[in-house]
């Protein structure tokens, strides 16, 4: 079954709520509203660190719930791996919403990948009641790297911060996600983080998989101050607290190649 919500953290409340989930092990290394929207509903949360390739680096037990996200879209592997091991595995994939369902519960954010002011998406087996009123109708505002309208983005954000702000996806989201080409989406995606990676890879620490399903930005690590380049250049970075060496890349920056070569030429 697919339910959809007005946003990701609401969605694992209401299986979290419905499952009747006691105990939740969560990373150490996860947006701090994920443990917020856990809390809320009175779930105990258990904490798990995770190795640099974003591995647990613990074993669990098979009776436990344990929430894991696709980090930056690039753990389709880990995530499949776990789902075998784990039978009450929440898989987050709010940073890759064309990967496939796995676990008990799958999450995903259309907010992160398209143009949206609300929706998030529950996939579970099991049947749930969905007596929520409608997200109210809100402005559209840019998330254009090159142009981001940050005020209004916050604004939205804190519409989601109110205790009783679980409702249903709004009819303008609903809509706007029906007219999206995915398949197109997720190919346009793929043939973006190739071109950052073929560009990025000779300084990038990490470990990127040879195989992309479809992620949400292209993650760098380096010494180098290459975010510092691109901010100055006007584009705009979310960074995520909890992963603070790592730069997101917006995939849409692989249009902007030849400007970033130049831009980064003396520091590449």
């Amino acid at each position: 079954m697919k339910y959809a919500l007005n946003n990701a953290r609401n969605c694992l409340r209401i299986f979290l709520r419905e499952a009747d989930v006691k105990e939740l092990w969560v990373p150490y290394e996860l947006c701090s509203v994920v443990f917020k929207a856990a809390r809320r509903e009175a779930v105990l949360l258990k904490f798990y660190h995770i190795d640099d390739n974003f591995m647990p680096a613990q074993d669990f037990s098979p009776s436990d719930y344990i929430l894991y996200p696709n980090y930056f879209g690039i753990c389709d592997n880990i995530a499949n791996f776990l789902a075998t091991k784990y039978p009450n595995l929440i898989y987050d994939a709010t940073q890759s919403f064309f990967a496939e369902p796995l676990g008990i519960a799958t999450i995903y954010s259309a907010r992160k990948f398209f143009p949206v002011t609300d929706g998030g998406i529950l996939v579970t087996e099991m049947n749930l009641e969905m007596n929520f009123p409608k997200e109210s109708e809100v402005e559209n505002f840019s998330t254009d790297p090159f142009n981001f309208d940050y005020e209004n983005f916050l604004k939205n954000e804190l519409r989601f911060n109110r205790p009783d702000e679980v409702k249903l996806i709004s009819d303008k989201s609903r809509l706007r996600l029906s007219k999206i080409n995915e398949k197109e989406e997720k190919e346009r995606r793929k043939e973006n983080f190739a071109k950052l990676h073929k560009f990025f890879k000779g300084i990038n620490q990490l470990n990127i998989p040879t195989e992309i399903n479809a992620p949400m930005v292209y993650p760098l690590k380096t010494s180098l101050p290459v975010a510092e380049k691109l901010v100055e250049a006007g584009v705009f970075l979310i960074k995520y607290d909890y992963m603070k060496e790592i730069i997101p890349i917006p995939l849409e920056m692989a249009g902007k190649l030849p400007a970033i070569m130049r831009l980064l030429t003396n520091i590449i």
